[in-house]
């Protein structure tokens, strides 16, 4: 595949204006407001749609140390109106997300390690209709906030099985996956339905991406040591249960996240110059092509019909078609990704090879069932996860936690 290599003076629309912004901040830290925090929160987010990660984290912090000096963390006190009191816990709320999601996007510790458990969770009962007006829907930003409580066990999930000393990663990775589970059951169904208007509908998918991506950052690790393994390794061998469910529980969430993106940018609602949007395409689209390579190295490593393996691969044209044209149309982060992604189709052009010179090798099959991929991320069909032992199969070729 021909690489793309969009001019380095590329720039999104707006980044001058953005950085003159920026020289205009005027953050009072000794005395801060409430408005500070919003100004950071507003920095770090625009930070990072650009790229800038670093700067967007340290924006993050310091909204969110700010917010926690003005005792936002709080409830608020009963002399101000219901009105003021809602604004502060929502700008609470606001600082604690962008903070967690930029941290455990980048595998840093968040500023806040508290949950603001004093705190309720947004709640508009107490407004009137056109107080209400001012506000995010609460059930949304809530279902946001829970999610980077959850995505923050994740991203502590796969550091613990990071250590040599751990006893039983199945156990702590499967307790992890009912975290998941749980999350996901508690998460409004429109979530996952879609909205009934285009504001709403574009925020109940971005909600969708972040759930799923959460199941790709938690086993994306152990399907890339299967892969590492093959590539090493001349030899093909069984898969235990616990992996073939794990390589099909993580196919199945990069599935789900590429087929909405792709319904975005049909419906003209991707957000072309986002980093988020590119994050999760990307994600999705490296774990489609190394699945296909796996594939084509082991048949059996996930459970798929030929009109999966497919739609697969046109999803995946269509999907790295629109990465192309997010990085061609000046998104920094899109830029990287798309190189990213090349490295992983290198890769898997590698092994695609060592497959066709080693064709004779014997295929192991699976000792386990079959299993049934659906759309839906459900927890019933993973009941081999309940029984993972805290050893791998002899014949994974070595233990998948050593690799993460």
């Amino acid at each position: 595949m021909e690489g793309f290599a969009p001019s380095e003076n590329m720039l999104s629309s707006g980044v001058e204006l953005f950085e003159h912004g920026l020289t205009l901040l005027n953050t009072s830290y000794e005395e801060p407001t409430v408005d500070d925090v919003e100004a950071l929160n507003l920095a770090s987010h625009c930070c990072y749609i650009l790229n800038r990660r670093m700067s967007a984290y340290a924006y993050a912090g310091q909204s969110v140390r700010l917010a926690h000096c003005l005792g936002l963390d709080h409830p608020a006190p009963t002399s101000l109106s219901k009105l003021e009191q809602e604004h502060r816990k929502r700008v609470w709320w606001t600082a604690f997300c962008v903070d967690r999601m930029i941290s455990t996007e980048l595998a840093l510790h968040p500023a806040y390690t508290g949950l603001g458990q004093e705190l309720g969770y947004p709640d508009s009962s107490g407004l009137t209709a056109e107080e209400e007006e001012e506000f995010f829907d609460p059930v949304l930003l809530t279902a946001l906030i829970k999610l980077c409580e959850i995505k923050t066990d994740v991203v502590n999930t796969v550091s613990r099985l990071k250590h040599k000393d751990i006893t039983e990663p199945y156990q702590v990775l499967r307790q992890c996956l009912q975290g998941l589970d749980r999350c996901g059951r508690e998460l409004p169904e429109r979530v996952f339905s879609g909205g009934s208007s285009l504001p709403e509908n574009r925020i109940c998918s971005s909600l969708a991406l972040r759930y799923h991506q959460c199941y790709i950052m938690l086993l994306r690790p152990i399907l890339l040591h299967q892969f590492t393994f093959m590539l090493r390794n001349k030899i093909v061998v069984a898969l235990s249960d616990e992996l073939y469910t794990i390589n099909n529980i993580c196919l199945q969430a990069a599935r789900s996240n590429a087929r909405i993106l792709l319904e975005l940018a049909q419906a003209g609602e991707l957000v072309r110059y986002g980093y988020w949007d590119s994050a999760h395409l990307f994600s999705s689209l490296a774990i489609l092509t190394i699945a296909q390579s796996m594939r084509n190295n082991q048949p059996d490593a996930f459970s798929c019909t030929r009109e999966d393996m497919s739609r697969d691969a046109d999803t995946y044209s269509k999907g790295r078609n629109v990465l192309v044209h997010m990085a061609s149309t000046g998104n920094m982060a899109s830029r990287q990704h798309l190189s990213m992604l090349e490295e992983v189709e290198r890769h898997g052009t590698v092994l695609s090879a060592l497959t066709a010179r080693d064709d004779a090798l014997p295929v192991a099959s699976s000792s386990s069932g079959e299993v049934t991929t659906e759309m839906e991320l459900d927890f019933e069909w993973w009941a081999s996860l309940s029984s993972m032992s805290t050893q791998t199969a002899s014949g994974t070729g070595g233990d998948p936690f050593a690799f993460l």
